[in-house]
């Protein structure tokens, strides 16, 4: 009993670090495909551990663990893309559908080639398939009419809707990306994704004004900031709206303390509109 409640936390922990590894892809690519490795390798040692608990004329190692890992990566796929589909729903859209489609090949191979007719699965597929494309384009239509998607690069249209710009900040004191290009009028959700191990903030303004905000730091060491900055500890993720008012060159660093002089700082290139 101990073996298989370890053996079931492994391997829905192994699914959730890919899952995980998923949604935050677009944030930290380097520290996304370490979290799949470690996802996939918790998922096989779980499914070692349920197998070894089984009789021996019960065990299929080859399916078990080869198309155990496919069904991991496709439900990390399915959970990932449906929980960030309102946040990314033109990334969704596609992740969504490809996780049903390579859970549902894995759990033929394991589970289902042995119990239902070629004929009953494909109907089933199918028209599944069928659902869950139709749902995600469905979804997609309704939310990036209201939301837009979060694109770390993305040099968002003068639509007069709010846009989400994504920008990473690391501990290698750099946002990611570390210039943006905005048309004059639009207004942007900034997005700032804290994947380091410290606090990290985004100040916005213009070269005047964050230069004062520069010097009042090394003479206080104290926060004012005002509305258009965010903060966001560790691991956590936080948002500032702004509108694009003027041509002249904007900027935005991170002012905690050692972090603007180690150069975590950005610029935007605002165009007319």
């Amino acid at each position: 009993m101990p073996l298989d409640h370890v053996a079931t936390l492994l391997r829905y922990a192994g699914i959730s670090f890919i899952a995980g590894s998923v949604n935050h892809g677009m944030f930290s690519q380097e520290r996304s495909q370490l979290t799949a490795a470690v996802g996939i390798l918790l998922f096989l040692v779980g499914s070692t551990l349920e197998m070894r608990q089984r009789h021996p004329g019960e065990r299929r190692w080859t399916a078990q663990l080869g198309f155990g890992v496919l069904a991991s990566i496709g439900l990390g796929f399915f959970t990932g893309g449906l929980q960030h589909f309102p946040d990314s729903p033109e990334r969704s859209v596609w992740v969504v559908p490809v996780g049903f489609l390579l859970s549902f090949l894995a759990f033929y191979f394991t589970e289902y080639r042995d119990r239902y007719s070629i004929k009953s699965i494909s109907i089933y597929g199918l028209s599944a398939s069928t659902v869950v494309i139709a749902a995600s384009l469905l979804a997609r239509s309704v939310l990036s009419g209201h939301e837009g998607s979060i694109e770390a690069h993305h040099h968002p249209t003068h639509t007069g809707a709010t846009k989400n710009l994504v920008i990473e900040a690391n501990d290698s004191m750099r946002f990611i990306p570390s210039s943006l290009e905005i048309r004059e009028g639009d207004e942007v959700r900034i997005i700032l994704v804290n994947t380091g191990r410290v606090r990290h903030e985004l100040v916005i303004g213009d070269q005047d004004s964050l230069g004062r905000h520069a010097q009042d730091m090394k003479k206080s060491n104290a926060h004012h900031h005002d509305a258009e900055s965010i903060s966001v500890e560790p691991g956590q993720v936080g948002m500032v709206i702004w509108r694009a008012t003027t041509t002249k060159p904007i900027g935005f660093a991170c002012f905690e303390p050692g972090h603007f002089e180690a150069g975590m700082l950005g610029t935007v290139s605002v165009v007319p509109g």
